[in-house]
């Protein structure tokens, strides 16, 4: 960007606000002032008063003016994205006073990872529910990704997912992580159950039902294959229905070892364990300034009963 138009956004930065943006990227979507006075329950000759005094005062056009309709200029386009990232600072800012003025009660919205929902999620929330707390948790879930958008948004305040070390983000803290040796399960009368253990090469070549990877199992998986391609017949995130899958036929899975300890110990599926260990991680991030408001450590505990603190073994 050259140093005049830095110098012109900085000055019309100075005299608009949110509302002023809002209008721009209306009249810029619709490409109509008629379209615009509408939805924005105005006059046509309010909303023409409005755009031509804005760009008076920072003395630069936002719209090129045709029989096409009104075209954002690159100035009018330049404020839009820097007024996205504004309204996203301020709702961060909104969450931080929002939790910070609910210190006892409120809403602390938590994201988990697909495995996370089916192994540490439903212990935690049963504890939760023992307790006669002030404040209500919202779950839901997401793929690592989608976890570390939403947390840097402040749409969530915790996120729990299938990250190893290298994954987390400087801004985020990690009090907490877990960790599981990665199995494969097959029936009990399928033709590999009586190996004790299985290469990479030979699952690879009976249909499978997995999880999305490598989102839902971590990064280690993905140095497990090193390019080879996994390509599951059903990719499928529920454990629940991938061992009814695997129980009734020659599929085979692979996941987390602590998922499968019940049909382990009935005989229902068999435990096949890999060549190479390879260990499923997850951990805990929140904003540093989450972890000071009360109502976040109270769930941040809920869920550290069920996992290690950060710099233990995580193999």
């Amino acid at each position: 960007m050259l140093a005049g138009t830095k110098n012109y956004t900085q000055q019309a930065f100075d005299v608009i606000d949110i509302s002023d943006i809002h209008m721009i990227k209306v009249i810029s979507e619709v490409g109509s002032i008629n379209k615009a006075a509408e939805l924005l329950s105005v006059s046509q000759p309010t909303l023409s008063k409005k755009v031509s005094r804005l760009e008076q005062k920072i003395n630069m056009e936002l719209f090129f003016r045709d029989s096409a309709g009104m075209i954002p200029t690159e100035t009018a386009r330049l404020l839009l994205r820097k007024g996205d990232e504004l309204k996203s600072q301020l709702d961060i800012i909104e969450r931080q006073l929002e939790l910070m003025a609910n210190l006892v009660g409120g809403t602390v919205r938590v994201g988990v990872g697909p495995i996370i929902e089916q192994d540490i999620l439903p212990k935690a929330l049963l504890d939760f529910a023992e307790q006669d707390y002030k404040f209500k948790i919202s779950v839901v879930t997401m793929s690592s990704e989608g976890l570390l958008d939403a947390l840097k948004k402040s749409q969530i305040d915790i996120a729990i997912g299938p990250f190893a070390a290298n994954d987390v983000p400087n801004e985020f803290i990690t009090p907490f992580m877990n960790y599981d040796k990665l199995v494969a399960a097959v029936r009990k009368d399928h033709e590999l159950a009586k190996e004790k253990n299985v290469s990479l090469e030979v699952l690879m070549k009976y249909k499978s039902i997995t999880p999305n990877i490598p989102k839902s199992l971590g990064s280690q998986v993905t140095d497990l294959l090193r390019g080879r391609p996994l390509d599951p017949m059903i990719i499928c995130d529920n454990y629940n229905m991938a061992k009814t899958i695997v129980a009734n036929s020659d599929y085979v899975t692979a996941g987390p070892e602590t998922l499968f300890h019940k049909e382990f110990a009935s005989g229902e599926l068999v435990k096949l364990d890999f060549q190479t260990e390879v260990f499923w991680q997850c951990r805990c991030l929140l904003k540093p300034e989450n972890l000071l408001i009360p109502v976040v450590k109270e769930v941040v505990e809920l869920f550290s009963q069920y996992m290690l603190a950060e710099g233990g073994d995580d193999s």
